[in-house]
C-alpha cells in the first residue's frame, strides 16, 4: 500500500502578482490534483494562502516542490508535513476553495505540526467555502 502524506503550508501572494490569478490557480490545481489523487483545501484571505494537501508521499512531494518554485507565492512556510494526523474530511474533492475574511490565518504564524492541522479543522466553519463542499 502506498504511504499517505499531509502537507499544510502558509504563503504570501507575490507583491507583483494580482489576486485575480487565484482563479487560474484553483482551476489548474483542481485538474492536476484530480490526475494525481490529491485532495486539498486552499484558503485565501486576499494576500495569503493556507493550503492543506493530502495524497501519496510522491504526489504531495511533487506538488510541494511546484508550490515552492511558483513565482506567485513568496514566504512559503511549511506548518506540517508527514503522515496523516487528524485528516480533514474533504469528501474526495481535488481542491476546495475557501475565503477568509477575519484574519484567521494570523493564528498560523506561530503554530506547527498536529496543532496546525487541528486549528485548520476548527476554523473550517468560519471560512466562506465552495458551495458544493459546504
Amino acid at each position: 500500500m502506498t504511504e499517505r502524506c499531509q502537507l499544510l503550508y502558509l504563503s504570501r501572494l507575490d507583491a507583483g502578482t494580482s489576486p485575480a490569478c487565484v482563479a487560474e490557480i484553483v482551476r489548474a490545481a483542481r485538474q492536476r490534483n484530480l490526475a494525481h489523487g490529491i485532495n486539498s483545501l486552499l484558503v485565501f484571505d486576499g494576500w495569503r494562502f493556507c493550503q492543506y494537501i493530502e495524497g501519496t508521499n510522491a504526489a504531495v512531494g511533487g506538488l510541494a516542490e511546484r508550490i515552492r518554485t511558483d513565482v506567485r507565492h513568496t514566504d512559503v512556510t511549511v506548518l506540517h508535513q508527514g503522515p496523516p494526523v487528524n485528516p480533514l474530511v474533504l469528501k474526495g474533492h481535488s481542491l476546495v476553495y475557501a475565503l477568509d475574511y477575519d484574519d484567521s490565518l494570523d493564528r498560523f504564524e506561530r503554530i506547527r505540526g498536529a496543532q496546525a492541522i487541528a486549528l485548520l479543522a476548527g476554523l473550517l466553519p468560519s471560512f466562506d467555502m465552495d458551495p458544493e463542499f459546504a
